[in-house]
């Protein structure tokens, strides 16, 4: 309650008490004095001082214990709202601090799953390329091989040609051809086959 409502709750009373005593005849000294204080000034000091006292003892007693009361629940209800708020401060950067977790979880796993495909491509094209190699490699063994093959067995029907040739020759001649002349006779020969193939 503001000053200014306390003084005019005051006024008002006085005010009434003094209007009732000014009701009837023209207003004179004695006449007020006695109406305001019909049992004569030491009844009225006495209601006063009682007054006082009781006002003193309710305000001591009643008020004071009942203010400091609220003022403590008003303290924690604050507290109370204070802490809240900080809980909902907390509670919102752990959100923040999650959803960024989150993300980053996200990135991450994006990032390791590029890695992943990036070095299985990687593996696969190096695979390949071995493949190829190797493919390659065992080709060019196996045309050396087929080569080697191929001069083996033209080596071989040269000395069985010559081998035939001498047993002939033998035959036809009557003597024994020396290994020169047999030479020659073949490498004629082979040379006339190789002119016919080519």
């Amino acid at each position: 309650m503001s000053k200014s409502k306390r003084t005019l709750w005051i006024l008002l009373p006085l005010c009434g008490v003094l209007l009732s005593a000014c009701q009837g005849s023209p207003f004179q000294d004695s006449d007020f004095v006695s109406k305001i204080f019909p049992n004569g000034y030491w009844d009225f000091l006495i209601q006063l001082i009682a007054f006082i006292l009781l006002l003193l003892i309710v305000f001591f007693l009643g008020y004071k214990p009942i203010r400091k009361m609220m003022k403590k629940r008003e303290d924690a209800v604050n507290g109370m709202i204070a802490e809240t708020k900080a809980n909902q401060a907390i509670a919102k950067k752990a959100a923040l601090e999650k959803d960024q977790t989150i993300e980053e979880g996200k990135k991450e796993a994006e990032r390791i799953v590029l890695a992943a495909k990036q070095n299985a491509e990687f593996e696969a094209n190096r695979i390949v390329s071995e493949a190829k190699e190797e493919a390659v490699a065992r080709r060019k063994k196996a045309d050396e091989d087929i080569l080697r093959a191929q001069e083996a067995s033209k080596e071989e029907v040269r000395q069985q040609i010559i081998d035939v040739a001498m047993l002939a020759s033998k035959q036809v001649l009557g003597r024994e051809v020396s290994s020169k002349d047999n030479e020659r006779l073949v490498d004629d020969f082979v040379a006339d086959l190789e002119k016919k193939e080519g």
